[in-house]
């Protein structure tokens, strides 16, 4: 039997945490949660996952901060990086544009609310 991938959802909204964990232990993973950059960081150094789920818009260090120390860590950066992302809703009234989607070093990103199918095919491509 196929040992269970562990994936590390990095998000500050408890209530989209808990529904992306169900959805995500439904597809057969393992789920950690933090629940802002540094807590996400320090899971990682805790114990390192297979891929890691990134909110961009959190409190204390947000995604794109948390992205960039992974990516540039030797013992971290061939982590698959998926960010999530509420910027589509929010270009105006937000810090973040389209484009640091596009210049971060995360593998991936999609738009919040997540779709499930997408994100479990995503997290999937991600991890073979």
């Amino acid at each position: 039997m196929e040992e269970k991938k562990n994936i590390l959802l990095v998000d500050d909204d408890p209530d989209f945490v808990e529904a992306v964990r169900v959805i995500v232990e439904n597809g057969g993973y393992n789920v950690r949660v933090a629940y802002d950059g540094q807590e996400g960081l320090d899971a990682v150094a805790e114990e390192k996952p297979d891929l890691i789920v990134l909110d961009v818009m959190m409190p204390n260090m947000d995604g794109h901060a948390a992205c960039a120390k992974l990516k540039t860590d030797p013992a971290t950066r061939e982590i698959p990086i998926i960010l999530l992302t509420a910027v589509a809703d929010r270009v105006t009234t937000s810090k973040y544009s389209h484009r640091d989607m596009l210049e971060s070093e995360a593998e991936d990103y999609m738009p919040k609310p997540v779709d499930p199918q997408e994100l479990l095919g995503l997290i999937k491509s991600w991890l073979k």
